[in-house]
């Protein structure tokens, strides 16, 4: 699909109306350099805006529209009423042949919430943001697997941000895990990743069972567990013996039998009481980490600031009291799921506790009838010893058993995991096949730009498989790892092309003031042979003056013509 026609307009007018054509497409900062000087860096005029607003249609949060990523506690007030106000309306067309289309994809969304948020695929809304992206997956790349996302997808598209720009295929945030990426990889060479929802989930499933083993370790190891239970048995066993040794009436046995089955009671009880008193521990730890995110502010102190900022802005709509009160009952809601259970857990342990009462005042005075007929303080040290080895057997079968459950959960994980890896594996030479028809192009399209070849290449871990690319000749300056990404991003759309991979035809790139008037040539002269289009903004005098800005040029901006017209 290529990029036709980016629209802002609010309800009655079209502020903007930019086409969008092959080759390269610029977006021009029209002020000398004295005058941004004076003011910034060339941002406030909208330029990188362009990138923004149709990442923002293709499900970005928009936030970076009017907050800078670096000073994201200080937001351009300015632009964000502007767009709420006014209701503003971002469309971005998409058609299949910028010549004569067949397929048309419209997209549509504006920046208000609720039941006034706009957020359309030809003419149809979706409120939920996941569903939308599901949408945009099977309109554009005419897929319906969960993994990766339709925003994943396109993050190699749309560089509008500083670590999109510093790095090759690294294009998701810092937190995203290598299952994801191998989804994303897999997925950009053509190659079907159905199974990588259910392996990523897998993967979380794992984390959190390891977790909880590192919970378990606190009270020790499994063989640990196991060492302490012999220990136990076999003092369980010396302590009957010497029980048994006892001079005893005629009734003993008959009493002994009654002590015995209280015991087996108690073992029972403490078993029990153990398990529910971990699981109880458990739901407060979560209790406990979910009251800290508990927003505290002393609202009274900003009262005054919001009274003055509702008398500039008459249409504030939502208090600060309002959002804190929204964010703790989200976490009260939390609290009330994970803690719905507590009550009868705790119920359970007072009457675990009281049936424990009942059954060592039972055993108490067994004893006493026991211990008239024997050495009596002997019996009772006796008897005293073999309860304190039946509880805390009790306790080490319980961990015992919770270690158990969870290595066999652990173990029925990775049997899983080990099944897609295969399944993945299976598709080592496929990939490796697609790896080298991408160099193809990769190595032509960087020795184009720059005379030097770099290559794509995998690795493969226990977590799944990553994309390296190397450059041969070392580490790049700073333009010429633009010069490097962007010849990634030519590549691949000629190599999707060549297998009729799904793909979006255009690339957006950002910051290209550092790369050198000669590389700036070359990539004008490479975006324009290749079947893609290249969108960039960029400084006017940092265009070479051998380029003739208005054959390309799709929109020009400068102090007196920023982006919103505000």
């Amino acid at each position: 699909m290529f990029l036709k026609q980016l629209i802002i307009q609010n309800k009655n007018t079209i502020i903007r109306d930019i086409p969008f054509h092959k080759g390269i497409n610029l977006i021009v900062d029209e002020r000398p350099e004295s005058i941004r000087q004076k003011t910034d860096t060339g941002n406030s005029i909208g330029k990188t805006t362009v990138l923004r607003l149709v990442d923002y249609c293709f499900g970005g949060d928009g936030k970076n529209i009017y907050q800078d990523t670096e000073f994201n506690k200080q937001p351009n007030t300015t632009i964000e009423n502007f767009l709420k106000d006014n209701e503003i309306i971002i469309t971005v067309v998409l058609v299949d042949n910028l010549d004569v289309s067949k397929e048309e994809v419209v997209i549509r969304k504006n920046f208000l919430a609720r039941n006034k948020k706009l957020q359309e695929i030809n003419g149809e809304n979706f409120i939920d943001n996941k569903v939308f992206d599901k949408k945009l997956k099977e309109v554009i790349f005419k897929s319906e697997v969960d993994k990766p996302t339709f925003k994943q997808i396109i993050s190699k598209n749309i560089r509008d941000e500083k670590n999109k720009m510093a790095n090759i295929v690294k294009v998701l945030n810092s937190f995203t895990r290598i299952e994801e990426y191998e989804a994303l990889y897999l997925f950009w060479l053509g190659i079907n990743t159905d199974s990588h929802n259910q392996k990523e989930l897998l993967s979380k499933e794992k984390t959190r069972e390891e977790n909880f083993q590192k919970r378990l370790k606190k009270d020790g190891e499994l063989s640990l567990i196991d060492q302490q239970l012999i220990l136990l048995n076999a003092k369980i066993e010396e302590l009957n013996r010497r029980k048994n040794k006892f001079n005893l009436n005629e009734n003993y046995a008959a009493d002994v039998d009654k002590l015995n089955d209280i015991k087996s009671k108690l073992n029972r009880s403490a078993t029990e009481l153990s398990r529910l008193e971990i699981r109880k521990d458990l739901i407060n730890e979560s209790k406990e980490d979910l009251e800290q995110e508990y927003t505290q502010i002393d609202t009274s102190q900003i009262k005054s600031l919001y009274e003055k900022a509702k008398s500039l802005i008459s249409n504030i709509q939502v208090s600060f009291e309002d959002t804190v009160k929204f964010h703790n009952d989200l976490i009260f809601e939390k609290l009330e799921y994970i803690t719905k259970e507590l009550p009868e857990i705790e119920q359970q342990i007072r009457k675990i506790k009281s049936e424990i009462i009942l059954l060592r005042k039972e055993e108490d005075a067994l004893i006493e009838t026991l211990n008239k007929s024997a050495l009596v303080e002997d019996f009772e040290k006796t008897i005293l010893d073999l309860n304190k080895q039946f509880e805390r057997k009790g306790n080490l079968e319980e961990q015992k058993r919770l270690w158990l459950y969870s290595q066999g959960k652990l173990a029925e994980i990775d049997d899983n995991l080990n099944t897609i890896n295969q399944g993945i594996s299976s598709k080592d030479s496929q990939i490796q096949n697609r790896i080298t028809e991408f160099n193809k192009y990769f190595s032509v399209m960087s020795n184009r730009l720059y005379g030097e070849t770099y290559l794509l290449s995998s690795q493969k871990n226990e977590k799944g498989y990553e994309l390296i690319v190397t450059n041969l000749e070392g580490n790049p300056s700073t333009g010429k790892k633009k010069g490097q990404i962007a010849a990634f991003d030519f590549a691949y759309i000629e190599f999707a092309d060549g297998l009729d991979i799904e793909c979006l035809h255009f690339i957006m790139h950002d910051q290209l003031e550092t790369i050198h008037d000669n590389q700036l040539n070359t990539i004008v002269e490479v975006a324009n042979s290749i079947n893609g289009q290249y969108i960039v903004p960029i400084l006017r005098d940092k265009i070479p003056s051998n380029i003739d800005i208005s054959e390309f040029e799709v929109l020009s901006l400068s102090q007196n013509d920023k982006l919103f017209r505000i």
